[in-house]
């Protein structure tokens, strides 16, 4: 039976800004879709014990990295159904489609790995972005195309959506990960532009250019 696509909110959503409206913040999210495997620092390795001194350090870790996202980003994925974060042991990666995780249905998840997290490096923000691509694509959709794919969940969206093949095209990516196909482009992309702006702008001056005008431009959201 084919999953339900999820359904989200309009995507103009409500904000305190520029016009005055409600803000959801980054931690909202964080505190309605992230998880946590269980025992995560129990079987971690010692020196991700070493760096985390609590068992809530990996979420507040996560928490970080998502407030140099958005908030209207994240009021937009509070309003679509699905799309989580799964602090784990091993490799980070985003899975479509639904699955279990402590006994709960979810759908929709970035698993992001503790060891990423305690090193501090790209790859957390780059399986979120993968999540970020797929709903900002089709609201999360499990057949739905993602943004990087053409799609868009709106016509904003979708008309920004057109620029980014050409973008990849033009071999300007930002390191080897970033190279590997069009979604990785993406996420790699808004990772190293959340985390080190500069970089991006020097090796991929257009792209960075989109992401300022799109998912940073407050105006994009209205």
């Amino acid at each position: 039976m084919k999953e339900p696509a999820p359904e989200c909110d309009q995507l103009k959503t409500e904000h305190h800004g520029a016009a005055g409206r409600l803000e959801v913040q980054p931690s909202a999210w964080v505190h309605a879709r992230v998880r946590s495997m269980p025992r995560l620092l129990t079987q971690a390795p010692h020196w991700v014990r070493e760096a985390f001194g609590h068992d809530w350090a990996p979420v507040e870790a996560l928490s970080a990295q998502a407030h140099l996202l958005p908030a209207q980003l994240w009021d937009y994925m509070l309003s679509c159904a699905g799309g989580f974060a799964v602090i784990c042991l091993g490799e980070s990666y985003y899975l479509p489609g639904p699955t279990v995780v402590r006994g709960q249905p979810l759908h929709n998840i970035a698993f992001v790995s503790v060891e990423d997290l305690a090193q501090g490096n790209d790859r957390p923000l780059h399986v979120v972005g993968h999540l970020i691509d797929h709903y900002l694509g089709s609201g999360g959709d499990p057949d739905g195309p993602w943004l990087s794919d053409g799609g868009g969940a709106t016509p904003a969206w979708q008309q920004a959506a057109r620029r980014l093949p050409g973008l990849f095209r033009l071999d300007y990516a930002v390191d080897e990960v970033a190279r590997a196909n069009i979604r990785d482009y993406f996420a790699q992309s808004l990772a190293v532009y959340c985390r080190d702006r500069q970089r991006l702008s020097v090796a991929d001056p257009q792209i960075c250019r989109w992401l300022r005008g799109t998912l940073f431009e407050e105006r994009f959201w209205q």
